[in-house]
């Protein structure tokens, strides 16, 4: 039997510091550990000059020692740090380990390393009086010492936290106090009532605190912010390696409590900026759901929709990471554009398959072209495509009187009812047109399909007839990526589930959004107005990268997917990392130099091909980088629309940046990005709304493909940079 071993956030700040020689011996130590607790070569004792005698070191090799606390009853234990021999007996005094008696978390904090920076701030407030100057606000204005007490935070801390005018200084203090207490800070100064950030954090835990029963309180969700581990070596080498599927599988209390949650009267939304952990909860939530199926004994399945090809696959696979194979005989992953068909597939003449294509695909051009051809005005081919997807389809209409009634909200060009006349001819023509050619386009698809599920909702149990098939039998649905839906994608998620409890659980990020245009839910049938959260933690990005892909749209109007504005502001990174690198070329040659440069030099420090990425704006373009990759002998391939992104083996990933949606790397490289390239010239050619709404797509895409990184980003460019990128080049 091996012994547990915990590791504690602060580990987990000073691990990422050290080298890969050293980070190898860790390793070692830790097998030793975990099999032979007792071997003499660890010289695991509890210094002479430590209080604390839980606290221990032992040997990691000659040079560097682990700090480590002893839990209780052989329960093996908590990793803190490794530092050389001379540094661990001081760091090992200054640490206090105990049950929080306010929140009820376990908690180890270096109480030298949190007076240092309270003493560092203290030092560094003008004193106004003698200056004779007006300081400015505090960051927590209108906060009280009881109001930050009631997370735990000491009083004198919380005191001198108060009078502080600094959001870094602020910061500073925040990252050196247990988790609890530093997410609940930042939550206050994001401007947060201490209500509502009660109730996200500590609400539902602070019942029944032991301060004396250390391995209940390690149990708690609130611990888990703090520590991780304690389920065998594999897990610690996950970790360690900084494999995500690690961290895919632990959820902060706030996220444990959306997921697991029972009782919704009716759809509930997160969002969030990217890397706050939707799509994990969203997991989580499906795998709850199933369980609760099965436990009532239905043979009805969860849906889990989201857009791309890619995703779902992803999604699949941590699915299986988090619940075993079998989960996916109760969850069916699945496109929403795969959804239209298999609903299209129940109809009685399902055996013909028209080809899909995209709304905007070059091969329509035609088709409008001709069906504009005999209209009695002279319409622009962007603005029918626009009408078609935006009015027509969104609205599911499918008569002219229809059309000619329908509400055109937000479309901005006015169109007179002899004009709208004129309109329906040509879409009549368009839609002939493709039906002659056995072309559909995938929002028409998914219109049809939602006509086809609202119209035989009452087959969801079974009873066929008439040579229809049934419809999918789905209890709920989870959607991730929601704000790339259109609306003729929502119409068909509402069709096919049923209204009920806990029917819908939506996730998503607006300032993500790379497909579509804004959506009201409510006008489609979905409410969640006093049924959504949102999400400020990143667990995925550094401090400086999420800082870096924040800057790309500060500032942008963004909607929450309910006609309100949706906000980033206090969102926040766990852990702090390199400053991400911009630099600017004369020739393509050389920013490809450049590339295989900066890919040889991450690969130098540790980092492995499968762990890299390389993203640009268009397939020729990474047709183009990776040639130069495999020129200069750097393993490499191409990640494509239905590509399996998990069985590529230890080579780079060189993708669009429409590819990188969903997928995390250690370290991004984004090429290309010069003005001539990003936003493409046919984006760049556009006006009014449409062009408005075409360059907040870009915008998006450029804050997708940095969030992508966790550690390393590099952003190159031939010629100038992109306006995109104003303040980072």
């Amino acid at each position: 039997m091996t012994t547990a071993v915990v590791m504690s956030d602060l580990f987990s700040k000073l691990y990422s510091k050290l080298d890969g020689s050293v980070k190898n011996r860790v390793m070692d130590f830790l097998v030793k550990l975990q099999e032979r607790p007792d071997a003499p070569s660890l010289d695991v004792k509890t210094p002479e000059t430590v209080k604390d005698k839980r606290v221990k070191t032992a040997r990691v090799n000659e040079f560097w020692r682990a700090v480590l606390i002893e839990l209780p009853e052989s329960h093996g234990y908590v990793l803190v740090a490794v530092k050389p021999h001379d540094e661990a007996v001081p760091f090992a005094r200054s640490l206090r380990f105990g049950v929080n008696e306010v929140t009820g978390a376990l908690e180890v904090v270096d109480e030298a390393a949190l007076q240092e920076a309270v003493t560092r701030v203290d030092g560094s407030t003008p004193n106004a009086a003698a200056t004779g100057a007006v300081t400015a606000q505090p960051v927590l204005n209108g906060l009280r010492a009881r109001d930050l007490h009631q997370f735990g935070i000491e009083r004198d801390i919380a005191e001198r936290l108060l009078a502080i005018t600094d959001e870094d200084q602020l910061l500073m203090v925040a990252q050196e106090l247990p988790g609890i207490q530093g997410n609940a800070l930042l939550d206050l100064a994001a401007g947060r009532s201490p209500e509502d950030v009660w109730a996200d954090w500590v609400a539902e835990e602070a019942s029944d605190i032991d301060t004396s029963d250390v391995m209940g309180a390690l149990e708690r969700p609130t611990s888990r912010l703090t520590f991780t581990g304690g389920r065998g070596t594999e897990e610690l080498r996950a970790i360690l390696e900084e494999d995500f599927k690690a961290w895919r599988v632990w959820l902060h209390p706030l996220q444990r409590r959306l997921a697991y949650h029972d009782g919704w009267n009716g759809p509930y939304r997160v969002t969030g900026g990217a890397g706050t952990g939707k799509t994990v909860t969203a997991i989580h939530r499906a795998r709850h759901l199933a369980n609760r199926l099965e436990r009532e004994g239905s043979d009805a399945k969860v849906l889990f929709t989201t857009f791309t090809r890619n995703l779902a696959q992803n999604i699949e696979s941590q699915l299986k990471e988090l619940a075993g194979p079998d989960i996916l005989d109760r969850v069916e992953v699945v496109t929403v554009d795969a959804l239209a068909r298999k609903v299209l597939s129940t109809q009685a003449d399902s055996e013909r398959h028209p080809r899909m294509c995209g709304d905007e695909d070059p091969g329509l051009e035609d088709a409008w072209n001709a069906a504009r051809r005999d209209a009695t005005n002279d319409w622009d081919v962007s603005f029918l495509r626009s009408e078609w997807s935006q009015v027509v389809l969104a609205q599911g209409i499918n008569d002219r009187e229809t059309y000619l009634r329908a509400s055109r909200s937000g479309r901005g060009r006015r169109v007179s009812r002899p004009q709208r006349a004129d309109l329906w001819g040509v879409f009549e023509r368009f839609t002939q047109i493709l039906a002659g050619e056995e072309r559909k386009t995938y929002h028409q698809a998914a219109s049809e399909a939602a006509a086809v599920a609202r119209n035989h909702a009452s087959r969801r149990d079974g009873a066929g007839g008439g040579g229809v098939s049934a419809l999918p039998n789905y209890r709920h649905a989870i959607v991730d990526e929601a704000q790339d839906l259109h609306p003729a994608h929502w119409r068909l998620v509402r069709a096919v589930v049923p209204r009920d409890t806990d029917d819908l659980f939506i996730v998503g990020d607006a300032h993500q959004r790379i497909y579509g245009n804004p959506v009201v839910l409510s006008r489609l049938g979905i409410e969640t107005r006093g049924r959504s959260r949102r999400l400020t933690v990143n667990y995925r990005t550094s401090r400086e990268i999420l800082d870096w892909s924040l800057r790309v749209v500060h500032g942008k109007p963004a909607d929450d997917l309910d006609g309100a504005s949706d906000t980033l502001s206090g969102s926040r990174s766990e852990f702090t990392g390199p400053q991400p690198q911009a630099r600017g070329f004369d020739t393509v040659s050389a920013e490809k130099a450049g590339l295989v440069d900066r890919l040889r030099e991450w690969s130098a420090a540790g980092l492995g091909w499968k762990e890299i990425a390389v993203m640009a704006r268009s397939g020729y373009q990474c047709d183009d980088f990776l040639a130069a990759l495999s020129d200069a002998d750097i393993p490499a391939t191409r990640v494509e629309g239905n590509t399996e992104e998990s069985s590529l083996g230890d080579v780079v990933r060189v993708m669009t940046m429409h590819r990188a949606k969903g997928l995390e790397y250690r370290a991004v490289a984004v090429v290309g990005a010069g003005s001539k390239e990003l936003p493409p010239p046919g984006v760049r050619k556009l006006d009014g709304e449409e062009g408005d709404a075409a360059w907040a797509r870009e915008r998006s895409l450029v804050y997708v493909c940095g969030s992508r990184a966790r550690e390393q980003l590099y952003v190159s460019w031939t010629g100038t940079p992109s306006p995109l990128l104003k303040g980072h080049a």
